[in-house]
């Protein structure tokens, strides 16, 4: 039989138990007991098609929440092909990690400071990166029918170190052309738009040409030879011509001219011949032929003097 002062110890003994037990029970004594953990968070990775040009980005796009009123962190774990990457803890992937045909996949954990929450996962594949080719470029840049075109371009990069083959081509009017190498006026003409075509092939990509700004075949200006006045003692009641002796364009454009008809040193008409009404027995008379294409003037000459007499 337990007497009654061994009854009062055993209660006493209980009594301290609880007491232990229930400081046990409250947060801050770096125990899980009785804290509530954060809620599973929602999260975006993108790009959802990357390449080896591209940083893994992670977005928390629905935040974890704390049913305590903890502030939430989030551990970020980072995967390739299913092992875990070491020191890789970040939002954020550079993409100096990541190869062509590895699968990244992230896994985010929300963390109260006391336990660990819900945990999100995403995962993407990393695709080719296609070849680049910089600065290609077409010279001149304002060419006429009478330049040959060169292009120049900087060496294609590959980010997945594929072994690349090249060639250089030409488009006209955004067709192209069979001709390689510089590009002579055979292929283009007035007006025509070309570019440089430079295709970089890592075997593994669709085959896209890159191009060159356009450049546009600019008018090439016409030339006149010379030209000379009908008759050097023209009438005055006969209109007087003008000759030509000679044009040419390298842009075949028909012959044109613009004229200017002086009188006694005074402009005085700009019609293809020169008016009577204009003319006076004595008058020194000579003309200004330009060469014009319909586009553009181009040189200008003066034929020899002439004097009118009495028609």
């Amino acid at each position: 039989m337990i007497g009654s002062q061994a009854l009062r110890g055993e209660s006493r003994m209980r009594c301290w138990l609880l007491v232990i037990l229930s400081l046990g029970c409250g947060k801050g004594e770096g125990d899980a007991v009785g804290n509530s953990p954060p809620s599973t968070p929602g999260i975006e990775l993108t790009p959802e098609q990357p390449n080896a040009s591209d940083d893994l980005k992670v977005t928390v796009v629905d935040a974890s929440v704390d049913p305590d009123g903890d502030n939430v962190e989030y551990k970020v774990e980072w995967m390739v092909d299913g092992e875990l990457v070491e020191g890789a803890n970040a939002l954020t992937l550079d993409k100096a990690f990541t190869l062509r045909g590895e699968r990244w996949s992230v896994v985010v954990t929300a963390f109260d400071g006391i336990q660990d929450g819900g945990r999100a996962g995403a995962s993407v594949d990393i695709l080719n990166a296609t070849p680049t080719v910089e600065n290609i470029r077409v010279s001149p840049t304002e060419p006429t029918i009478s330049d040959t075109l060169t292009c120049t371009y900087d060496e294609p990069q590959d980010l997945d170190y594929d072994e690349i083959q090249e060639l250089q081509a030409w488009a006209v009017n955004g067709e192209e052309v069979d001709a390689r190498g510089p590009l002579t006026s055979d292929h283009f003409a007035k007006h025509d738009q070309v570019e440089c075509l430079v295709y970089a092939d890592d075997g593994v990509a669709p085959l896209e040409p890159h191009r060159s700004a356009v450049v546009t075949v600019l008018n090439t200006l016409p030339n006149v030879i010379g030209c000379s006045l009908a008759t050097n003692n023209p009438p005055d009641n006969i209109p007087l011509e003008a000759v030509s002796e000679g044009f040419y364009d390298l842009d075949d454009d028909p012959e044109g001219y613009l004229y200017a008809w002086f009188i006694n040193g005074m402009e005085v008409s700009s019609e293809a011949t020169l008016s009577p009404s204009f003319m006076s027995p004595g008058d020194n008379v000579y003309v200004k032929c330009t060469a014009w294409d319909g586009e553009e003037a181009g040189n200008t000459v003066t034929s020899g003097q002439g004097t009118v007499i009495d028609g």
